[in-house]
């Protein structure tokens, strides 16, 4: 897509629930690593490296995002719709004060 190409309504619903899923993964990683950090070093901060663990939810979120994209064509958008649906569901789970890790084993 060329930088002066146009996002269509539905490509903006996709990047915004992208952007909005992978924030909460990120602020849960920070709270459950500062949770074992707390115990060690308390002035230490998370790494890249650490938020793209295979454990994490930011990995998880954005291995799922790829997946689920390439299984899906870009004309078919009742199944993009559904997914968007799903996604927001999910999104709503993450942002729960008892869920540490979505889609993983803890």
């Amino acid at each position: 897509m060329s930088p002066a190409a146009r996002l269509s309504g539905l490509q903006k619903e996709v990047l915004q629930l992208y952007r909005q899923i992978l924030r909460e993964a990120i602020k849960k990683d920070r709270k459950s690593s500062s949770l074992s950090l707390a115990t060690t070093n308390p002035q230490q901060t998370l790494s890249v490296n650490q938020l793209l663990s295979k454990r994490s939810s930011t990995s998880y979120a954005r291995n799922e995002f790829r997946k689920q994209s390439s299984l899906v064509r870009r004309s078919d958008f009742k199944t993009i719709e559904y997914k968007i649906r799903k996604g927001r569901k999910q999104l709503q789970l993450l942002k729960m004060p008892g869920v540490d890790l979505v889609g993983g084993t803890s």
